[in-house]
């Protein structure tokens, strides 16, 4: 019986489960990919890159981008364990926001060292946490 009970109850978790991952509505995200951002290449998005290949990023914001900056910053990331640990900043920049175009930003940057990376965008007003963090890895 009180298997029974457990699998009712999880699988009215499982039901439930899909209905509340599409309450969170998007706000910002990064999306890479290989060659420059246009509209025939906007699908062909990936997250491997070889060394030295110019990694092109589109940074998106459903409301508009309020502040005259932001800054971009690429970490990387050691796998020893269950938890990744950064290592070091391998690439930094400050962006002046184009006001033409508020809802979006994008540029490329090079890596030579393969290995796991996160990127991170601040609004350069509150450099406490990252608008959005997307991961990437370079062979």
């Amino acid at each position: 019986m009180k298997k029974l009970f457990a699998l009712l109850i999880i699988g009215f978790i499982l039901i439930q489960l899909p209905s509340f991952a599409f309450q969170r509505p998007f706000r910002q995200g990064i999306i890479f990919n290989n060659v420059p951002f246009s509209p025939e290449t906007a699908g062909n998005y990936t997250r491997s890159f070889n060394r030295g290949e110019r990694i092109y990023w589109l940074f998106m914001s459903k409301k508009p981008i309020k502040a005259k900056y932001i800054g971009i910053q690429v970490v990387s990331a050691s796998h020893k364990g269950n938890w990744a640990t950064i290592t070091g900043v391998a690439y930094s920049h400050d962006y002046k926001i184009n006001k033409d175009s508020p809802h979006y930003y994008t540029d490329y940057f090079v890596i030579h060292t393969p290995g796991h990376y996160y990127m991170q965008i601040f609004d350069k007003n509150k450099l406490l946490h990252p608008l959005t963090v997307a991961d990437f890895f370079v062979r």
